[in-house]
């Protein structure tokens, strides 16, 4: 059985995929510091969700796409201490994407030519999948860089975390696409050809200026680092079936988020990825699930049958620092009321705690392997929030 500890135990990558409000951000980043405290490791979150909810998370001021380090002074409110480093970074998708052209560019003239272009520039800061791309590449770069023993990924709600994988593959194919062979072929002649200037001008007119010489220029010149973008795809792809890149789901239990993990599960086997584990997020905690408070509200219903015990009590409310001035009969109802209140309470999360019941079978039926993690008290605003979800990852 996998467990939490056996993900952070290994060196490698932690997938995390899920639908978008289950808390899949914040489990990344609770995965990554309790990696950081319970083990030795070089430990990297790495964002690909373009929200900065990480950042605010590990209150980092500065968050982009150079890694920062997470400073010791972070903890030191907390009740645990860093063994290992952490790490985090967020994909700068332009950056990234003019990082890889000077990495795969035969030489600086066309380096410069196809960052100069503007097309380049519209694919790289307007389209979405060359987000994906460069997403993962820039996941194998932090892996290959030996910096690191473990990386967290935290990926995009489910159907585009499921672009972001395909990424390597669909780079594969664009490369041996006839659409690219057809843009690229006698690249020459079609440059020679479009300078007719009565084409020329119409051409302009309708598509914008000089639209046709940057989409010719940019395919020719990107065809000339091929051999290099594919054999680092196909490097990417073998990265994300290594049996050292784990796959972790989150969910809530509700039926939406739910079905999406379902659906992303599937996805992750018919691509030959494995889900490691699945995390049920926000379960109702065992101390507040109806039965536990149905049998506290009867015991104070006992209490309350105790007139001495009573009479103490209003004794006590009736003080002035407690009761500012309230009478004998208003404490008397105030009581009645709040125990109705918790009576009422206790009845609607017995109610819930059924349904989450059945939910958790339906998390068994997709995963081998998962943890139900309890709803914490207070949202998650500071790094003892993410040490607390930690601990209830770890021993959920």
């Amino acid at each position: 059985m996998t467990t939490v500890a056996d993900l952070i135990q290994r060196d490698g990558l932690i997938v995390v995929c899920g639908s978008g409000g289950v808390g899949k951000t914040s489990v990344s980043a609770a995965l990554g510091v309790l990696a950081a405290t319970q083990t030795e490791k070089r430990v990297l979150v790495l964002t690909v969700d373009p929200a900065k909810r990480l950042a605010n998370a590990l209150g980092l001021s500065e968050f982009g796409n150079a890694e920062v380090q997470i400073t010791r002074d972070l903890f030191k409110t907390s009740k645990t201490k860093l063994r290992g480093s952490l790490a985090a970074a967020m994909i700068d998708t332009k950056a990234s994407w003019d990082e890889l052209i000077t990495r795969h560019a035969p030489d600086e003239a066309t380096r410069n030519s196809v960052l100069q272009n503007s097309l380049y520039k519209n694919l790289t800061e307007r389209f979405v999948h060359s987000h994906d791309y460069i997403a993962i590449e820039r996941l194998y770069q932090a892996h290959s860089c030996g910096a690191y023993d473990l990386i967290i990924v935290d990926t995009p709600p489910s159907r585009n975390a499921l672009t972001v994988l395909d990424a390597p593959k669909r780079m594969q194919d664009f490369f041996s696409s006839r659409l690219l062979k057809l843009l690229t072929a006698n690249s020459q002649w079609q440059l020679l050809a479009l300078a007719a200037k009565p084409f020329y001008e119409i051409a302009d007119r309708l598509l914008g200026k000089g639209l046709l010489r940057d989409v010719a220029e940019f395919f020719t010149l990107f065809r000339t680092m091929e051999t290099g973008f594919v054999e680092r795809a196909k490097k990417v792809e073998a990265l994300l079936h290594d049996p050292k890149t784990s796959f972790a789901v989150v969910t809530t239990l509700e039926d939406a988020p739910l079905s999406e993990a379902e659906f992303l599960s599937a996805a992750l086997k018919e691509r030959k990825f494995s889900t490691n584990l699945a995390i049920a997020n926000r379960v109702i905690p065992k101390e507040l699930q109806g039965d536990a408070l149905v049998q506290q509200v009867q015991d104070l219903n006992k209490l309350l049958q105790d007139t001495a015990l009573v009479s103490e009590l209003t004794d006590l409310l009736s003080k002035e620092e407690f009761s500012a001035g309230i009478d004998d009969q208003s404490l008397s109802k105030l009581v009645t009321q709040t125990l109705a209140t918790i009576e009422n309470y206790a009845q609607v999360t017995t109610q819930i705690s059924v349904m989450q019941s059945a939910l958790l079978d339906r998390v068994a039926g997709f995963a081998d392997n998962f943890v139900a993690v309890p709803m914490l008290e207070t949202d998650i605003a500071d790094i003892n929030g993410l040490v607390a979800l930690g601990e209830n990852l770890n021993i959920g």
